[in-house]
């Protein structure tokens, strides 16, 4: 059966470093907020300068829901405060398995979830959705690909990278791949036999400076397993992902304080290396 999820969350703010929460009537939002600044550098390509740190990065929470067991779910989209653009975000999954990413994306000044529950129980899915003040932010779509391992990049323009990103896929294809390669933002998708097969990539580009940082875990076959990784040091997530062979399939994938979490299944026979990727800036 599938159902489709209406509605939104309500807007919250903070005006300094911390966090509060709020019950709006879909659920519960977080706010956590933390404002950044940095000397001005030259940014390339161009002889303007800019701030060398995004003004304020805020990660928002939206309302929990629950999946029944086989269900497919469009998520109500998660909205950043008003004045703010997305560049990143994901879901949390609990238990965490079972559930599997259709799409998670960068819309407007939201962000938007779509996951299949294949599992035999109901699994409970948090959305969130990760904002900045960045005025340079631009909004960048790969082509779509089409096959039963497609791959879209979607490219920055000249002097911009890749603050964040995501991917949506086809009904009945599930993300493998959904991660900044510096300049672009590159998603990948693993058809299950659906009718239809195919990926886009968005990227959110930005003209200050971000810094990635990846990590690695081997996956066993048929195992599941999380891969987290670490900003440098001083520095707060905008984006994050990972990839690894096609047959990695991604769980769940949200941010921490300082890094990011990636949950995904091997549904290969043989082991594979699952790679999770952050894209950092400096407060």
């Amino acid at each position: 059966m599938r159902r489709k999820c209406k509605g939104e969350m309500r807007r919250s703010r903070r005006s300094v470093c911390g966090s509060v929460t709020r019950r709006a009537a879909a659920g519960v939002a977080l706010v956590l907020a933390c404002t950044l600044a940095g000397p001005a550098v030259a940014v390339p390509g161009t002889s303007a300068e800019v701030p060398a740190a995004v003004a304020s990065v805020v990660r928002v929470e939206g309302p929990a829901v629950t999946l029944r067991a086989k269900e497919e779910g469009d998520l109500p989209r998660v909205f950043c405060p008003q004045g703010q653009t997305s560049t990143g975000g994901g879901i949390r999954v609990n238990p965490n398995n079972g559930v599997f990413i259709r799409g998670a994306s960068p819309g407007g000044t939201g962000y938007d979830v779509s996951v299949d529950n294949l599992s035999d129980e109901p699994r409970t899915v948090t959305p969130l959705v990760i904002c900045t003040t960045d005025p340079t932010i631009t909004h960048q779509v790969g082509p779509t690909a089409v096959g039963d391992e497609a791959i879209s990049d979607a490219q920055c323009p000249q002097g911009q990278v890749a603050a964040g990103g995501g991917a949506t896929a086809a009904r009945h294809n599930y993300l493998s791949r959904s991660f900044s390669g510096g300049t672009y933002w590159s998603a990948r998708a693993k058809s299950q036999g659906g009718l239809y097969k195919g990926v886009n990539a968005f990227a959110r580009c930005s003209s200050r400076p971000h810094s990635r940082a990846s990590s690695s875990i081997t996956l066993p076959a048929g195992g599941v397993g999380t891969a987290h990784t670490e900003c440098p040091s001083g520095q707060v997530p905008t984006a994050g992902g990972g990839t690894g062979h096609s047959n990695v399939l991604h769980n769940a994938s949200s941010p921490t304080a300082t890094g990011w979490d990636l949950r995904a299944t091997n549904a290969d026979n043989v082991e594979h290396l699952l790679i999770v990727d952050v894209v950092c800036t400096t407060p």
